[in-house]
């Protein structure tokens, strides 16, 4: 339709020239010189001559009589009382379109119909246009699975229109929800570190300009590794999900929300990462202010976190540092206060601690180790001693304790207790572990193959290296390499870690003790483990932690405490092992109360394989090959 419209205006324009020309050549017969003129003029009888009206669809000639004759027809001009007066009908048109007057309306009519079809030309182009638009909007409309209310004209503008709205407005909405999805933790719904980092940072620049004050609490769960191990992963994220509902609470009760306008998420709470939260705290204006915030998120924690028909307890530790005092950068005070957290943690967890300098020089003092660690690891700076176990009837040596040692070129001897549980934070452990229990079963071999058939070697073992390796597979492989028999080795497995031991664990230890490793459970008495736990676990002996010997003499309950693991023991039928006896008189006491074997320095300090190759292999040969064994000289 829209393309028979010019075709109309077209013709419209024939007809309206034709009737301008018809009117014209009226005018041009009305003022023709019928003795002066260039035009075929003739005179025709009335009576010999018959007239013809022009035909209806002749617009020119219409309302004009013709006198049609072989050579021309002749337009009547005037009529005498005799005859009819007529001009050459071509000759006259040919006049007419020569005036002036038709030449410049025809001109017009050009030039308005070139601007008319020019312009219908361009209405047809953007038509066709939005026609395009519409399709292709149509089409984005289908591939995002939207819906738009029907247009009268699917392909005009009202269509488009809609369409742009509605893209305009998933666009908008997926343009927040990016932005939210980019920032957002997915399991808490709370931003993540890196957003959270950015905020800091701004709220920074705005407190330098102000002179205002800030904090930051770092919130660590404590125990919440347990609760995934016992209940799996599912429950302990819906632990997280509840920890964040906490959280916010306080926030908002303390007034400290700050909603981002663009993506509506808080801002001054974050999920760090794992079981680490944090809070940020824009305007300090009160130093008591961060401590009631502090102690308001632990009292939230600390209640009761209730799942299903379960009722799950967790507490929570929390380091803070402030702007400016602490530090002056996001990142800094999230590394402070995570080191006061640490430090809340080492001091009994479920409190908070400030961070102070002092704080930092044992976080540097920590990564300072840790890179020398590696390296020593590296270097193989570190070395075995050997600290005798022996009974407390005859001194009979009972077994050794493979104990490490690290001599450090600068420092000299770093002792066990700071090194060790870097390397298990670090997992370096592992490595350090193998090493260990190769170097130490490859020793006892060459005593055993020297004649020290009866006597042990015992290792250590972390709960990191439980976690970690498949532990009756990596035993069994260190026994085959050294040709060690299974009997000559004991394992010693801190109390704690025998309470944390999942039943995969259990069950390994269960068939290195079928296989004839002794298992030893060392430090007995910190770990809290109940009675009926005991009962369960596969051990042969128990090692009574040096803090009840150290005390036995001095307090009565501390006497009645080892009076009672030993006779505990001896029902079971365990052996029994007193850690840290350095005098004569706790060496008489535990012997008093049946307990079987000692260790400490009244024994001996912890000698090196030369050493105990010299006093026992060389010293005591005929004791050995009769006895299997040999007893240690404590004067000595």
């Amino acid at each position: 339709m829209s393309k028979l419209k010019p075709l109309g205006f077209i013709f419209l324009v024939i007809i309206l020239f034709c009737f301008c020309i018809n009117i014209e050549l009226t005018n041009q017969i009305n003022r023709i010189n019928l003795f002066q003129t260039n035009i075929d003029i003739r005179s025709f009888e009335i009576t010999n001559t018959s007239l013809d009206m022009a035909p209806w669809y002749n617009p020119i000639l219409n309302g004009h009589y013709i006198i049609k004759q072989p050579t021309a027809d002749f337009l009547l001009i005037k009529t005498t009382d005799t005859q009819f007066v007529a001009a050459d009908s071509n000759k006259l048109i040919m006049m007419t379109l020569a005036s002036p007057m038709n030449f410049l309306f025809l001109c017009i009519l050009i030039f308005g119909s070139g601007i008319y079809l020019r312009r219908e030309r361009r209405k047809r182009h953007y038509k066709n246009q939005i026609a395009e638009l519409n399709r292709q909007a149509n089409s984005l409309l289908t591939a995002f699975n939207l819906q738009v209310k029907p247009a009268e004209n699917p392909l005009g503008v009202s269509s488009l229109s809609q369409s742009i709205n509605s893209l305009n407005s998933h666009v908008v909405n997926y343009v927040k929800q990016t932005q939210t999805s980019i920032c957002q933790d997915k399991l808490t719904l709370l931003i993540d570190r890196h957003a959270y980092i950015e905020h800091i940072d701004r709220q920074i620049n705005h407190a330098n300009q102000e002179d205002l004050k800030c904090a930051l609490l770092f919130i660590d769960l404590d125990g919440f590794k347990q609760v995934n191990d016992s209940f799996g992963h599912s429950f302990g994220d819906e632990i997280l999900v509840q920890v964040a509902s906490r959280l916010a609470n306080v926030l908002r009760h303390h007034k400290l929300s700050n909603i981002n306008s663009t993506n509506q998420l808080e801002q001054n709470l974050s999920r760090l990462g794992g079981d680490e939260f944090s809070i940020f705290i824009e305007l300090l204006d009160d130093s008591d202010r961060v401590v009631e915030i502090a102690k308001h998120v632990l009292s939230e924690l600390e209640k009761d976190f209730v799942l299903g028909n379960k009722i799950v307890k967790i507490s929570a530790s929390i380091g803070i540092a402030a702007y400016p005092e602490s530090a002056s950068t996001p990142q800094a005070l999230l590394q402070l206060a995570d080191v006061a957290m640490y430090r809340a943690k080492s001091d009994g967890k479920g409190i908070f601690k400030v961070y102070s300098p002092e704080m930092g020089n044992k976080m540097r003092r920590y990564h300072y180790l840790l890179e020398e660690l590696r390296l020593a690891l590296a270097c193989k700076d570190f070395y075995l001693s050997f600290q005798p176990i022996v009974h407390v009837e005859d001194c009979m040596i009972d077994y050794f304790e493979a104990l490490t040692r690290w001599d450090h070129p600068v420092e000299g001897m770093i002792p066990p207790s700071e090194f060790i549980p870097i390397a298990e934070e670090s997992n370096l452990i592992l490595e350090l572990g193998d090493w260990i229990m190769l170097e130490s079963c490859r020793q006892m071999a060459a005593w055993h193959n020297a004649g020290m058939r009866k006597v042990k070697i015992s290792v250590n073992v972390s709960g990191i290296q439980l976690k970690h390796r498949d532990i009756y597979d990596w035993i069994m492989n260190k026994l085959k390499k050294t040709g060690l028999p299974a009997t000559s080795l004991m394992l010693e497995i801190t109390e704690s870690t025998f309470i944390q031991a999942s039943p995969r664990i259990i069950k390994e230890l269960s068939r290195l003790r079928e296989e004839g490793i002794t298992i030893a459970i060392d430090d007995f008495g910190t770990g809290f483990s109940s009675l009926s736990t005991l009962a369960d676990l596969p051990i042969d002996v128990i090692k009574i932690d040096r803090s009840f010997i150290a005390q036995a003499n001095k307090s009565q309950k501390y006497n009645d405490i080892l009076n009672t693991i030993s006779e505990l023991g001896q029902k079971l039928g365990l052996k029994i092992v007193a850690e840290g006896v350095e005098e004569i008189g706790q060496f008489e006491l535990v012997k008093k109360m049946g307990v079987s074997s000692v260790q400490g320095y009244l024994v001996s300090r912890p000698e090196s394989s030369v050493n105990v190759g010299n006093k026992v292999l060389r010293n005591n040969t005929s004791n050995l090959s009769a006895s299997g064994t040999s007893a240690w000289d404590i004067v000595s």
